[in-house]
C-alpha cells in the first residue's frame, strides 16, 4: 500500500485528485461503510491506497465495481463465485452469468414444484411425497420381458436379486423397475439394484446386466398397492390434482421384505449435483 497524507498525491503513477475516503465513497455508492469493510475483508474490493493514518481512500472507477458486487449478492450470487467472476475477462464473466441463470431458473422450477405440492396436499396425506436425488445414482439393470398380467413382475425381481447376490454377496433391500414398452401380452422392462462405489467396478464386464447412472432428479412419489388394477387411473388424477409434468419415464421401488407393496415415481424435475458454496 501506498502512503497518503492528501488527496492530490499520486499513487502507483496514477492522479489521487479524485480520492474518496470511505464516509465518501459510501456517500456516492449508497453502501454502508461496514458493508465495504466487509467486501475489503472478503477479498473481493479494496482501497486503491491506505493513508499512514490507516485511512481507506477509493477512486472514482471503483465506485461500478463496488455496485457490481453489491448487486451481484443481492442476486444471491455467493462471495467465490463474485471472487472468480471479478477476475475474468468479459468472455469469462459471460460464462459466469450463463451458469448464474440456470443456477437460477433451476431454483425456480423446484420452487414451483414445491408449490404445486404444497397447494395439493391435504393436512391427513400420507400417500404423496417429494423425493430428490442430489447427485447421480449409480444403478444395475437387468432386462426382462415378462408376462402382462397383475402384479407382473414380483417374479423377475425375485431372480434378479438372487442374481445380484450371487454377483456380490450382499442382499438387495430394494429393487427398481422401469418398463420401456408393452403390448397385449408382455411387457419389456428393466430391474435394477443401486451400486455402491466399490461395486461400480465390477459390472463392467457382466454381459447380463447394464451399468448406468441415473441423473440427479425430483421425484413426486405415490404409495401404490401391487394387486390395484386401477393404479394407472390413481396416478392420472394424482398429475391432474397437483398440475405435475413427468420429467421422464416412471420408476417403480419395491421393498423386497414387501412386494405386496410399491412406490411410484414419477420425475418432475431434473436438478444439478449439488455442491457446497464457500462464503454466504
Amino acid at each position: 500500500m501506498y502512503g497518503l497524507t492528501t488527496n492530490k498525491e499520486r499513487a502507483g503513477g496514477k492522479p489521487m485528485e479524485q480520492a474518496m475516503t470511505i464516509q465518501r465513497f459510501s456517500h456516492r455508492t449508497g453502501l454502508p461503510a461496514s458493508t465495504l469493510r466487509y467486501y475489503e475483508k472478503e477479498g473481493l474490493i479494496e482501497p486503491h491506497v491506505r493513508g499512514d493514518n490507516g485511512y481507506r481512500f477509493y477512486t472514482e472507477e471503483q465506485i461500478p465495481i463496488a455496485l457490481t458486487i453489491h448487486s451481484l449478492r443481492l442476486a444471491d450470487v455467493c462471495l467465490r463465485d463474485i471472487r472468480e467472476y471479478l477476475r475474468c475477462a468479459n468472455a469469462g464473466r459471460a460464462a459466469w452469468l450463463r451458469k448464474w441463470r440456470e443456477e437460477i431458473d433451476a431454483k425456480l422450477a423446484s420452487l414451483r414444484i414445491a408449490r404445486q405440492y404444497l397447494h395439493g396436499i391435504e393436512a391427513d396425506e400420507q400417500s404423496v411425497r417429494l423425493v430428490k436425488w442430489e447427485a447421480p445414482v449409480p444403478f444395475l439393470w437387468f432386462p426382462v420381458t415378462i408376462k402382462r398380467q397383475l402384479h407382473p413382475y414380483a417374479e423377475a425381481i425375485q431372480e434378479t436379486a438372487t442374481a445380484y447376490y450371487r454377483r456380490f454377496g450382499v442382499r438387495p433391500t430394494e429393487a427398481f423397475v422401469r418398463t420401456t414398452s408393452a403390448d397385449r401380452l408382455t411387457m419389456n422392462g428393466s430391474i435394477g439394484y443401486r451400486l455402491s462405489k466399490g461395486q461400480e467396478a465390477e459390472v463392467s464386464t457382466d454381459p447380463t446386466a447394464v451399468f448406468l447412472e441415473h441423473d440427479p432428479v425430483l421425484f413426486v412419489t405415490l404409495e401404490c398397492l401391487a394387486s390395484d388394477a386401477f393404479v394407472c387411473f390413481d396416478l392420472m388424477l394424482l398429475l391432474q390434482k397437483f398440475g405435475f409434468e413427468p420429467a421422464g419415464p416412471k420408476l417403480e421401488r419395491y421393498n423386497l421384505k414387501d412386494l405386496n407393496h410399491y412406490q411410484w415415481m414419477i420425475p418432475v424435475l431434473h436438478t444439478q449435483s449439488q455442491c457446497t458454496r464457500s462464503g454466504v
